[in-house]
């Protein structure tokens, strides 16, 4: 195996600190680990959307300590029995926990604002985490140390990678960043990598692509890897090789009872099914392997129009894409480029078609794919042969961290493109794309998986410039998705769930979501993985 940036260890982590206390007979968990909850919470298992939705635009911002299983007063904690009396998280509290783990931890009151403040930070500008606490996770059973003692204490817990998956904000309970777990290791004899939970694209891609395979990434360099998966993975490699989910052989987590388990088809093959696609409602996922892909450069690029010519654009792109083979994965964008240096001066300021292209094949006949697109007139046109590690260019997503607010929804058939010109506006407040599904995506894998809504062919996805009124912008998003309900497969794909969604359950078929929220009560009882969205 080859390997990249190992997890430094420390002296004071042994086997001992990783071991789970023998299981209570009775509940079937660790005894010392049994959540007790007051009675008026522990009947209550979820909040209405609507309920939900009305707390979000109460605090301003999407700050919802709710989602399945709320629990009422964040700083209430039960601990022991007998009278259940409450617990303030505090600065012990926070150094009780850090006697346990490598990485540090941070409390909220804590006089190193600097430590927290870079901790609880994410992708989403938009969203303003306030857990009580926060670990850097430095090594994989940090995160079970942590998940064990928030089990202890009553809290909540949430793992974050690089946060571009948060969909509303955290207040209280325990935050795990696992963004130091950026190790993957490669075996390219068995084409199989194992990547940690802090890993990015950019970091999978890096350590593959010297051995000639790669991963099915997403269109973000910096998304992380693990999370991306979990939820799908819909990437431009998705037409050709399906779900960066459909790839997933093993998983190494952590339950919500903190007991360090490694998953597969053949053991705890419901976690195995569940996990993929359904998110990170079930379990904690410190690394996954992933079956690769041989592939060492691709024809792709972008092709960047007037947005003028919107209709003719559309008429092109439906054209390629009605023909297109499985190796061809096309996307399309309309949006006002920003006037920055970081532009290219032909398309500052310019409301433009951005139309992404990516080939697994010969150049040649990719060109040919494409030459309807190309017989239009372009501004710019960076289609080309290009290592797999360029493939984040396609897209050419932001890099930085930024406020978001997207919205979203999966499609079938082709009507959406009759629609499409209709809901085109130069001053729309927000990027509009439509991606081309279908091929391989449709496909189930040899071991089937939680994925939804695999027959949808096309997803449309919003996403809300950076310094626009965050509340005119949803209204407007939602406008847009709106018009194209009736054209809906029933929800969003996973990875594409509307910010502040605090159910994922639309993302499922209604058979699916059953069984997901059927393992979640199973997996979670206690409902310690609170703020991921309910199933």
């Amino acid at each position: 195996m080859a390997r990249r940036r190992r997890p430094r260890l420390h002296p004071r982590h042994t086997d001992h600190d990783r071991a789970v206390p023998r299981a209570d007979r009775l509940q079937g968990r660790p005894r010392h680990l049994r959540l007790l909850r007051p009675r008026a919470v522990r009947g209550q298992r979820r909040r209405s959307d609507g309920d939900a939705r009305a707390h979000a635009r109460g605090a301003g911002h999407d700050r919802l300590a709710a989602g399945r299983g709320a629990r009422l007063g964040v700083l209430q904690r039960t601990v022991g029995s007998g009278a259940r009396r409450g617990r303030q998280v505090s600065g012990a509290t926070a150094a009780l926990l850090a006697a346990r783990t490598v990485g540090p931890v941070w409390d909220r009151s804590a006089d190193d604002r600097a430590g927290y403040d870079a901790g609880r930070s994410g992708f989403n500008l938009a969203l303003d985490h306030r857990p009580d606490l926060v670990l850097a996770a430095q090594v994989p059973s940090d995160v079970a140390a942590g998940i064990r003692f928030a089990a202890e204490q009553g809290l909540t817990v949430e793992l974050q990678a690089t946060g571009h998956g948060a969909h509303r904000a955290m207040d209280g309970g325990l935050l795990i960043t696992t963004r130091a777990l950026t190790e993957v290791s490669v075996d390219p004899a068995r084409r199989v990598a194992r990547i940690s939970a802090g890993a990015t694209s950019a970091d999978v891609l890096a350590a593959t692509a010297p051995h000639g395979l790669t991963a099915p990434v997403g269109s973000a360099a910096t998304v992380g890897y693990v999370s991306y998966s979990l939820g799908g993975g819909l990437g431009m490699l998705g037409r050709a090789h399906g779900y960066a989910a459909d790839r997933i052989r093993a998983l190494q987590v952590v339950t919500a009872d903190g007991r360090e388990l490694s998953v597969s088809s053949e053991h705890h093959p419901e976690l195995f099914w569940g996990l993929r696609g359904g998110g990170g409602k079930l379990a904690a996922v410190t690394a996954i392997d992933v079956e690769l892909i041989p592939l060492s450069e691709l024809y792709g690029g972008g092709l960047f129009f007037d947005g003028v010519r919107g209709v003719e654009l559309i008429e092109a792109f439906r054209s390629c894409i009605v023909t297109a083979p499985r190796e061809l994965s096309l996307s399309i964008a309309f949006l006002r480029f920003p006037r920055v240096p970081t532009v290219p001066e032909t398309l500052r300021g310019r409301y433009c078609g951005h139309v992404r292209v990516a080939y697994l094949g010969e150049a040649a006949r990719g060109a040919r794919l494409i030459a309807g697109l190309r017989a239009l007139p372009t501004l710019l046109d960076t289609v080309r042969t290009m290592p797999v590690t360029d493939l984040a260019s396609v897209h050419a997503d932001p890099r930085n961290p930024m406020p978001v607010c997207t919205d979203s929804v999966a499609l079938r058939g082709e009507r959406a493109l009759d629609r499409l010109p209709a809901l085109l506006d130069p001053d729309a407040p927000f990027v509009l794309e439509l991606r081309h599904l279908g091929g391989a995506l449709v496909d189930q894998p040899a071991h089937p998986n939680a994925v939804g809504h695999r027959a949808a062919e096309l997803n449309l996805f919003t996403s809300a410039y950076p310094g626009t009124d965050r509340g005119g912008a949803a209204a407007a998003q939602r406008r847009v998705t709106g018009a194209l309900a009736e054209l809906s497969v029933g929800g969003p794909l996973r990875n594409f769930l509307p910010s502040g969604a605090a159910d994922a359950s639309a993302c499922y078929e209604p058979g699916l979501a059953v069984e997901l929220a059927r393992l979640a009560t199973r997996w979670d009882p206690s409902d310690v993985f609170a703020f991921a969205p309910a199933l």
